[in-house]
């Protein structure tokens, strides 16, 4: 009796297995593991997300830096439109929030020659913000054609807390002038162009934006080369 006991205290410690308390706590080790791997996990993907979020928005605005300095740049001195009652022509109507000229779209975007494009800051989709839109309408017998007229304009940026345009061209001394907010002289292009503009979300920047119109630099160096006693005009950024 007492061999057969001795034999059996072996088997009933190897039968033993794990007591509760072990198995729960266990348990808790391996959630609490898996908890922190799908927490790395998820701060992993929002970091990634956020880097290709701030990488698409970068490269959109750089594609819309490049679509304002291409059209701009193009700005053509033909007539936008004409007052038949005091003669007066328009190459370009400039405003704070609102620009018109005539330029060239490129080859997918039109069917060729000179098209009316409007720049303009509207109210946005969120409550004080704005957005940008960009339109162009082939211009026939100096009008714009109707049925461009009626396509919904392009939406360029959105989210805007403030922004203008402003404008600057040759002064009475036959010096490159002021920033304007307004420009008064429609039957000339200015020399520069620019668009202040800063976006609600204070993380989004919006690198400094102006461009040079060359055919009114070139316009303004005729003309100060034809009057007398002026100095030829110097090339748009060589001062404030």
């Amino acid at each position: 009796m007492s061999a057969g006991r001795r034999s059996c205290g072996p088997c009933g410690a190897r039968a033993r297995g794990f007591t509760l308390i072990e198995i729960i706590l266990a348990t808790m080790l391996l959630a609490l593991g898996l908890a922190i791997a799908f927490s790395s996990m998820h701060s992993a993907n929002a970091s990634v997300q956020r880097a290709e979020l701030a990488a698409g928005r970068n490269e959109h605005l750089r594609a819309v830096q490049g679509l304002l300095y291409r059209t701009l740049q193009s700005a053509q001195p033909l007539v936008l439109s004409r007052d038949e009652e005091n003669q007066q022509i328009t190459y370009l109507d400039g405003a704070h929030d609102k620009m018109q000229f005539v330029a060239p779209m490129p080859g997918y975007l039109s069917r060729g020659g000179p098209y009316a494009v409007t720049l303009q800051l509207v109210p946005g989709g969120t409550a004080g913000t704005r957005k940008l839109q960009f339109a162009f309408a082939m211009l026939v017998n100096e009008k714009p054609l109707e049925a461009d007229t009626r396509i919904p304009p392009e939406d360029l940026l959105d989210g805007i807390a403030d922004a203008h345009f402003e404008y600057r061209g040759l002064g009475q001394d036959a010096k490159i002038g002021d920033w304007q907010t307004e420009w008064n002289r429609p039957a000339e292009l200015p020399l520069e162009v620019r668009l202040i503009l800063r976006f609600a979300d204070p993380n989004q920047p919006w690198p400094a934006f102006s461009t040079a119109l060359p055919l009114g630099f070139a316009h303004a160096r005729a003309e100060s080369a034809d009057t007398p006693g002026v100095a030829p005009l110097a090339a748009p950024g060589g001062g404030q």
